[in-house]
């Protein structure tokens, strides 16, 4: 871990059901693009682009194939596609993360796996998605 100390993370895999604003399910697919002002958990399968103002959870049963722009991202799930966290990237001994990251700070746990470049996020603002390469 580098930056924070660990106290000072936000646990987002703590937060109830209610907090997030979307929700894709176990057995749910979804192909397409994300923009999110409210919290958000991935429990099934997406591919796309994932835009969040706030923070994303990739849960134990989540496929992603996908770039992750959020506040606070954890990964708990499996992950194809590069992460930019301006808070905390945590990635939970459940966690596989095949893709390029940039954070504030980052958490691994024993058991997680990582296989990217890691950068800081120095000048990164959360884009749109029109900045993300996609039109809307």
């Amino acid at each position: 871990m580098f930056g924070k100390n660990k106290k000072d993370v936000v646990a987002v895999s703590t937060l109830p059901l209610e907090e997030f604003e979307f929700l894709l399910g176990r057995n749910s697919i979804l192909c397409g693009n994300l923009q999110t002002k409210g919290a958000s958990r991935i429990d099934g399968h997406f591919k796309g682009i994932i835009v969040s103002e706030n923070d994303v959870l990739i849960g134990p049963n989540g496929v992603i194939e996908a770039n992750i722009f959020g506040e606070n991202v954890t990964v708990a799930g499996n992950v194809t596609g590069n992460i930019v966290a301006r808070g905390t990237l945590e990635i939970l001994a459940s966690g596989v993360l095949n893709g390029d990251i940039k954070a504030g700070s980052l958490v691994v746990e024993p058991g997680a796996v990582l296989r990217g470049n890691i950068g800081g996020i120095e000048g990164i603002e959360n884009p749109e998605l029109s900045q993300a390469g996609v039109s809307k």
